[in-house]
C-alpha cells in the first residue's frame, strides 16, 4: 500500500473519520471533535480546519474505551454504567490525535 495516496478525512458535523486510499474508503470510525467547536485561534481548544499531519498519537497501546483526562489514561474503561453515573462528564476515549497544520 502506497502511503502517497493514503489520507484521512474528518467530518466534524458527522463525527466520523474516513481512511482513504486514493478515492477508495478503506475504513470509517466514530470520532469526537472539540466541544468548543471549530476554530483556528491558538490555545482556543477548538478543532482546527484545513490540512494537517498527526504530530502526536496518544493511547496507541490502551484498551478501546480507555478514559483520558489531561491526555493521561485514568485507569477507567467507558461503559454505559460509568456514563450513567457521570452524565455531565466530558468523555475523551481510546485515542487522542494531536494535529499540526500544514497550511497557513
Amino acid at each position: 500500500m502506497s502511503t502517497d495516496q493514503l489520507h484521512i478525512e474528518v467530518s466534524v458535523t458527522k463525527q466520523r473519520l474516513r481512511l482513504l486510499l486514493g478515492e477508495d474508503v478503506v475504513a470509517t470510525y466514530r470520532v469526537s471533535t472539540s466541544r468548543y467547536g471549530c476554530g483556528q485561534r491558538a490555545g482556543s481548544q477548538c478543532t482546527p480546519l484545513g490540512a494537517h499531519v498527526i504530530a502526536e498519537s496518544i493511547g496507541a497501546n490502551t484498551t478501546p474505551g480507555t478514559v483520558f483526562v489531561g491526555r493521561e489514561p485514568t485507569g477507567e474503561v467507558w461503559s454505559e454504567a460509568l456514563a450513567a453515573a457521570e452524565p455531565g462528564r466530558d468523555w475523551i476515549l481510546s485515542r487522542i490525535l494531536w494535529l499540526a497544520g500544514t497550511e497557513p
